[in-house]
Formats: structure tokens, C-alpha cells, sequence
């Protein structure tokens, strides 16, 4: 009786080793190095040091235009469901109301808020309930906070510093304006105060000082208008997060079932250990990426102090722009283009449409890798802050904040650099160099969780809430492991980056 004969599962089987990348060891022992220290660094200015960075002080310097301030989401709920109800238009009080609770901040005791925010929730309420009753119902809040500034001190048990005086003040002062509003005095009010009401409030202000006007008045009509774009949004994200859910559902499910049949095989093919191609890539795009960091940041602080000039944002994401150039070094130490393209995985041998196609499929398949790295974050994040006894705070995200500005030419470079240069630039450094150098003296798991690690640390996130970005590495590394090409990759990376900004891009639609 014969027996049959097992294979093997391809999937397990790896393919044979290629000859060592180009260089020696000597110097790849001498990139590490350099690229070590310089990967240190910008972890330490991303995670430990207090100073901005020249992508932070891009996003600052434009703090007080931002049309829409995404660093703020409980002020963009805020604005946003006045635009519903106004779209809506409720008729009675009973649901102006139920609109008005859905404005609620999350924090539950109104004092830790800040002073403008709780100024603003007053104009919310004004707008919502209308007329008389919404006039009413931001008095009953002026009068709250009166009293709690009143008795902060004792509350507090200490004496006020001369900062939160003056915020104090500043509040009391936008209580007096816009009593005067809602008092039908609107008349009254000096250009000072108009101005000053609008500088510090923005849109809120825009629009108290609107308050009884008719809303079909085109001043009105053009600050709430947006609720159509805001629902067209909504629904784009129900959808996006229907087809990732099924998707990645079915596809995850379909790659366990491909790979357990042996339908799944390894295409790519480790380097023997002794070359140092993929440790110079990644020294020369780190030394280039923390040079111009570096020099960015010196030049307007010699050139313009606290205060960068309005360009100076544009030169911070168009000059990113030329970082891509130093992933083509080893091209200067005689490493051939085809060899290279090789060697970084910009190739399909089996198609250009075939490795798209993977690429999409290979995407939906880690997205439950990436959303199970994700609620880890969320957790850890909830964890930290609550044994410290204060609630979690919102991620600072300078590349949104510099979206909240709204400007055509920002936006453009914005999208450019997250579909464009981020796809192409990080996949060919983190991918194409960086997993290929671990894996020749590594396995796989290890190679892809090493460059997932590296890729994770460049970005500036808070520690804990780096897990769906390591994740995300995660998920691409084994895709370049599956395909031997980056072109999968390559379009995960833009699927996931144009997903994102697709759904900004409506909220400031929506919002502006």
C-alpha cells in the first residue's frame, strides 16, 4: 500500500538566498551607526524634547488663521451640528434641544474646560434654541461661569496666576459684548469690539454677531452654510467603514484560507548576510530627513524668531518634497538603476496590474491586524491616563493642523506629500531597504516587526498611540514578503493615506 507524499506548505518553504546586496560590511557597520544616531534623534525630538518641531511650528504659524481647527474636535462638533440644525431647521423647542445635547462636550464637569470653549458652547446654545430662549439659555451659562470664576480661587485653594487672570478677564469681556447681542444691542457694540469678538472666537464670533438676523441674510447664509456637505461626509465615512469592515473581513478570512491550501507562497528572496545597501539607504534618507528638520528650524528661528513668516509652511512641506532625493544614494556609490530597482522592489514581474490588485487585497486583509493595533493604543492610552488621574488628552497632529488652514497651495502639497511622496519614499526606504537588510540575518516575523518598529518611532505620535502606525508597517512588510515587489505596498500605503485625507478634505468642506 503506497503512502502519499506530503508537500510541504509553499507558504513555509523560503526562497532560496541571492547573493549579499552590494557594499561590505565595514560599511554597513558604519550606516548603522549613522543611522542609528540619527534615528535616535528624531526620536527624541518627537517624544521627549519640548521643542517644536519645523512641521509643529509650520502648523503654528498659522494658528490664528486656520479656517477650521481640526486640533479641535469638541469646537468642530460643536460648529458642526449648528450647521444641522440650521439645515434642519426644527421647529419647536423640544427638538432645538435634542440638537443641542448632541453639542455637549465630553468633559462632565464644565470648569476643567477652557474659558473660550465654554464661551463658545454659550454662543452654540444661543444660535440652536434661538430667539429669546436661545438668549435666555446663554445667560443661564454666563451666569455659570461669573460665579465659577468668582470662586475659582477659593475652589482651587490657591492664589490665580497672572495667565489665568487674564484668561478670566478676556472671558468676562466676551460676556459683556455678547449680552449686549443678545440683548437687541447689537448696534452698540464698537468696532473694537466687534473685531475683538471675531478674532478670538472666529467663526462663533462671525456669527453671534449675526444674532437675530434673518438666516436667509447672505452673511448668515454664507457662515451656515455646509450641513449638505457635512451629511454627504457622514455618509462617505459609514461607507468607507462598511467596505472596511466587510472587506477586511473577507479578505483577512480568504488570505487564512489561501495561505492554509498553499495558494499563498514567498516571493521574495533574502540577501546573504554581508552587504550594506539597505543600511546606507535608510542612514542617507534619515541623515537628509533630520538635516532639513534641523535646518528648517534654525533659519526661521534666526530669521524670524517666535514669529515664522506665512511662507514659511509652504517651505516646510514643499522642501520635505526633496528628502526623497537621498533614497537614491547608492546610485552615487555605483550601484546600477536597474540594480537598484531590483533590489528595492520596484518591480512586477508578474504585472504592474496584478502586484495593484495585491496590493488592494493585501490591505483589506490587515486591516484587523491594523484595527486590533489600534484599540491596543486606545486602551494603553486610557490606561496611562487613567492611573495618572487626568483624562486623555487629544494626539497633537500638526499635518491636520496645517490642513485646518484651508490654503489651496498647503492642501495640494499635503496631498502630494501623503499619496505621493509617502507611498513611494517610505515604502522604498522601510520595505524596500530597511526589511530587506534585517532579513538577511533575520526571520520574518522579526525583520517585519524591526522595520515596523523603525517606521512607527519616525512619526511623531505620543508613544502609546503608535501601535496602528507599527501595525501598518507590520502588515506591508509581510506583503513585501509575500510579493518580493513594493508596488503592493506602495498602493496599501496610498489607500490608506488618500482614505484619510479624503475624509478631512469633506470635513473641511463642511466646516470652513
Amino acid at each position: 500500500m503506497s503512502q502519499m507524499q506530503h508537500r510541504p506548505n509553499p507558504l513555509l518553504v523560503s526562497v532560496p538566498r541571492g547573493e549579499p546586496d552590494p557594499g561590505n560590511r565595514r560599511a554597513g557597520l558604519i550606516a548603522m551607526v549613522i543611522a542609528a544616531v540619527c534615528f535616535l534623534t528624531v526620536v527624541f525630538m518627537n517624544q521627549v524634547s519640548s521643542a517644536p518641531s519645523s512641521t509643529k511650528r509650520a502648523a503654528q504659524t498659522m494658528a490664528h488663521e486656520q479656517a477650521v481647527d481640526l486640533a479641535d474636535p469638541t469646537t468642530l462638533a460643536m460648529k458642526m451640528v449648528v450647521k444641522l440644525a440650521h439645515l434642519f431647521n426644527p421647529k419647536d423647542e423640544a427638538a432645538r434641544r435634542d440638537w443641542l445635547a448632541q453639542a455637549q462636550p465630553p468633559t462632565t464637569d464644565p470648569n476643567s474646560r477652557p474659558e473660550t470653549e465654554r464661551v463658545r458652547q454659550a454662543i452654540v446654545h444661543a444660535e440652536i434654541l434661538k430667539g429669546n430662549d436661545g438668549a435666555k439659555d446663554a445667560e443661564r451659562l454666563f451666569g455659570q461661569m461669573e460665579d465659577e470664576f468668582a470662586g475659582r480661587a477659593e475652589r482651587l485653594n490657591r492664589d490665580l496666576s497672572e495667565d489665568e487672570k487674564k484668561l478670566i478677564d478676556a472671558a468676562r469681556q466676551d460676556i459683556a459684548t455678547l449680552r449686549k447681542i443678545y440683548a437687541g444691542d447689537r448696534a452698540t457694540l464698537s468696532e473694537d469690539e466687534r473685531s475683538r469678538l471675531a478674532t478670538r472666537h472666529g467663526w462663533f464670533g462671525e456669527l453671534a454677531l449675526t444674532f437675530g438676523e434673518d438666516d436667509q441674510s447672505p452673511q448668515r447664509t454664507a457662515l451656515l452654510a455646509g450641513g449638505g456637505a457635512l451629511i454627504g461626509g457622514v455618509l462617505f465615512v459609514i461607507t468607507a467603514a462598511l467596505v472596511a469592515v466587510c472587506g477586511g473581513f473577507g479578505c483577512f478570512v480568504a488570505m487564512i484560507v489561501l495561505m492554509s491550501t498553499g495558494k499563498i507562497r514567498r516571493n521574495f528572496a533574502p540577501p546573504s548576510p554581508g552587504g550594506s545597501f539597505g543600511w546606507e539607504v535608510l542612514a542617507a534618507f534619515l541623515v537628509a530627513f533630520l538635516g532639513f528638520k534641523i535646518v528648517a528650524s534654525v533659519l526661521v528661528t534666526l530669521l524670524a524668531g517666535d514669529h515664522p513668516p506665512p511662507w514659511f509652511p509652504k517651505v516646510v512641506l514643499g522642501g520635505q518634497l526633496l528628502v526623497a532625493v537621498a533614497v537614491l544614494f547608492p546610485l552615487l556609490r555605483g550601484v546600477r538603476f536597474d540594480q537598484y530597482r531590483r533590489l528595492v522592489g520596484w518591480t512586477a514581474d508578474r504585472g504592474v496590474m496584478r502586484e495593484v490588485m495585491a496590493g488592494v487585497f493585501g490591505y483589506f486583509a490587515g486591516l484587523p491586524v491594523i484595527f486590533a493595533a489600534l484599540m491596543f493604543s486606545l486602551a494603553l492610552n486610557f490606561l496611562l491616563h487613567w492611573w495618572k488621574g487626568v483624562e486623555p488628552e487629544q494626539p497633537e497632529n500638526p499635518i491636520l493642523e496645517i490642513a485646518g488652514r484651508g490654503d489651496a497651495l498647503l492642501l495640494t502639497l499635503l496631498f502630494v506629500l501623503a499619496t505621493v511622496w509617502a507611498p513611494i519614499v517610505e515604502e522604498t526606504v522601510f520595505r524596500g531597504s530597511v526589511y530587506r537588510a534585517m532579513r538577511a540575518r533575520v526571520g520574518v516575523l522579526l525583520a517585519a516587526a524591526g522595520s515596523a518598529l523603525i517606521f512607527g518611532f519616525m512619526h511623531g505620535y505620543p508613544v502609546q498611540l503608535l501601535g496602528p502606525v507599527i501595525g501598518i508597517g507590520f502588515v506591508f512588510a509581510l506583503m513585501r514578503e509575500w510579493r518580493g515587489s513594493i508596488i503592493g505596498p506602495m498602493v496599501a500605503h496610498f489607500l490608506n493615506n488618500a482614505t484619510i485625507l479624503v475624509m478631512v478634505f469633506l470635513i473641511l468642506t463642511a466646516a470652513a
